[in-house]
């Protein structure tokens, strides 16, 4: 998180992909680079593809960092209002006014198996337990991208936002909404208390907009 000359915030988080090593150098670019870029005027869309570019360059000076990507979403505040550009599957939420709201569009394979349940072609446990779940269907890999979510909204006194790796939604989205009003430590604790196997990473950035 970062204070910018004009006095808003940026937040960035991204979510690597290819291996321990390569996941993380690839983040961490990504995030580097993102923040650079909006430091110096760019705005969301460009400071993404400034940082999908050097991923990409990154992953190509060397061969064991072929495939390596990541996740993207950075969100910007002023004032009352946020901005956010997003690829990728990393949940952005608002908790506002007692409810939770997941702000960015999914970018994984599961907005389309959870059709397939409304359509009666998968049970939802089915669906759940897909193997093809949380298979991305775009991330920052250097590649072109085809599918980025970008968006404005207007923040009410007290709201919250949360940027999230996905391994947060072993709680389900009231749990997420509880965890909101706490440190981040604690969210992240409560999640880890899930037990889950095979427990996905999880990150969560947190900013409020005071009353």
């Amino acid at each position: 998180m970062k204070q910018l000359a004009d006095g808003s915030l940026l937040a960035v988080l991204a979510d690597g992909m290819g291996g321990h090593a390569g996941g993380e150098i690839a983040s961490k670019v990504a995030v580097d680079t993102a923040v650079v870029s909006v430091g110096r005027g760019a705005r969301l869309g460009a400071a993404l593809q400034a940082a999908n570019r050097a991923v990409g360059e990154k992953a190509a000076s060397d061969q064991n960092l072929t495939n390596m990507g990541a996740t993207f979403v950075a969100v910007t505040v002023a004032g009352d209002e946020m901005r956010w550009v997003s690829v990728g599957d990393s949940p952005l939420y608002l908790v506002a006014d007692g409810r939770i709201e997941r702000v960015n569009a999914d970018h994984s394979m599961a907005p389309q198996i959870d059709a397939m349940v409304a359509r009666g072609l998968l049970t939802p446990r089915q669906a759940a337990n897909h193997p093809g779940r949380h298979t991305l269907r775009e991330a920052v890999m250097g590649n072109p991208l085809t599918l980025i979510d970008e968006g404005t909204r207007q923040l009410r006194p007290g709201a919250r936002l949360l940027l999230c790796s996905d391994g947060v939604q072993s709680l389900d989205e009231d749990g997420i909404a509880a965890g909101a009003g706490g440190p981040v430590h604690a969210l992240i604790a409560a999640v880890l208390a899930v037990g889950e196997p095979h427990q996905d990473n999880v990150t969560v950035i947190k900013l409020e907009r005071e009353e």
